[in-house]
């Protein structure tokens, strides 16, 4: 049996940590307003999702990763931990719906769960398919509706749940052994990823059509989605011997290289809103830079569009929502300034990752 160790996955994101411990306070200024979040016991914060009234979750912990927390954070209440189930020593938030009902995965003693948590309930395990032992939820939609995987001896599985439902196993491409959902839309259309020996593929499901595959860029051998909106535009990324590239297919799946900062070999995409909005990370000359790509600018560093003198480097955007405001990560210093190489044996660089709030000036 496979189980997800949460610190582990923690420490393969930390390739966009970039700062030291000091605190930085709400910069109002050039087209984003900045305002850090804060962390969990001193550490580090790590961001994935947001909801239309500005409300985030993600997971926080000690610097060096150890107890790591599901983290519900407001502006009126700030960054508080989510109560976890009996026998769970971690949790990660992966996703909120404007309702504020927040899903996330539970790590045990031997398992980690698919949980979802509100306000009025509390949190409650979503359980598992039949015969698997283990889960996670990856996203939630308004309806209430939960998607995320599976796990046991027969590998991994893509499901969806409700609340009137259960839990619904999705299937898998032809030629595929497994799968993961990762993001659900309003009117219950499912992306995610199948996955197989010999790679992996980008999927969307319908209730009417079930899976579907969505292809790679010209070349290409993997492909993975991650978010999709309303209108059934999906974002993820794609990759070949060329590296991986952030993409985006449009409602008809014909896909488009939403390309790379700066001449780097390495994007993804990880957020879309109905606008048609997407951001990401992509490497650059200077190490990984956080990005907000449109059908107007294209790709554009997030750097250059909060003050100068704001002493941050943001290294990956996570989620974006319908007023434009995006929660980022990466790292401050007083010395620190987005020209800089983003270099990991830099003293002002090995600290902890700290999560970041972009409000576009004139939204309150």
């Amino acid at each position: 049996m496979r189980v997800w160790n949460i610190r582990k996955f923690e420490t393969l994101l930390t390739f966009i940590a970039l700062s030291s411990i000091l605190a930085v306070p709400c910069v109002a200024a050039g087209p984003y307003k900045v305002e850090a979040l804060g962390t969990l016991r001193g550490g580090s914060s790590f961001g994935t999702a947001l909801n239309s009234a500005g409300q985030v979750v993600g997971w926080s912990g000690f610097r060096d990763g150890g107890e790591v927390n599901a983290f519900f954070w407001s502006h009126d209440n700030g960054l508080q931990t989510l109560p976890n189930i009996p026998n769970s020593d971690s949790s990660v938030a992966m996703a909120i719906n404007r309702f504020g009902a927040v899903v996330g995965r539970l790590n045990g003693a031997s398992s980690t769960r698919a949980f979802l948590w509100t306000s009025n309930s509390g949190i409650e395990d979503l359980g598992t398919l039949r015969g698997d032992a283990a889960g996670a939820a990856f996203d939630i939609n308004d309806r209430g509706e939960v998607v995320g995987f599976s796990t046991g001896p027969q590998g991994m599985h893509a499901f969806v749940w409700s609340k009137a439902g259960g839990m619904r196993f999705l299937g898998n491409l032809r030629g595929q052994t497994g799968g993961e959902a990762r993001g659900i839309n309003n009117s219950g259309v499912v992306v995610g990823v199948s996955k197989s020996d010999a790679g992996n593929s980008a999927f969307v499901w319908t209730s009417s059509d079930g899976l579907i595959s969505l292809g790679t860029l010209p070349g290409d051998t993997a492909s993975t989605a991650v978010r999709v909106n309303d209108s059934g535009v999906v974002v993820g990324s794609s990759t070949g011997l060329a590296g991986s590239r952030a993409v985006l297919w449009t409602k008809e799946h014909e896909i488009q290289n939403l390309g790379t900062l700066h001449s780097g070999d390495y994007s993804a995409a990880f957020g879309v809103n109905n606008s048609e909005e997407v951001v990401g990370t992509s490497n650059t000359s200077l190490g990984a830079r956080a990005f907000l790509w449109t059908r107007t600018t294209g790709m554009v560093d997030l750097n250059t569009l909060i003050p100068p003198d704001s002493n941050i480097v943001l290294t990956s955007a996570q989620a974006i929502n319908e007023r434009g405001q995006i929660i980022a990560v990466g790292g401050t210093h007083h010395d620190l300034t987005s020209d800089r190489m983003t270099d990991m044996d830099d003293e002002q660089h090995a600290g902890p990752v700290h999560l970041f709030l972009l409000t576009p000036s004139g939204v309150n």
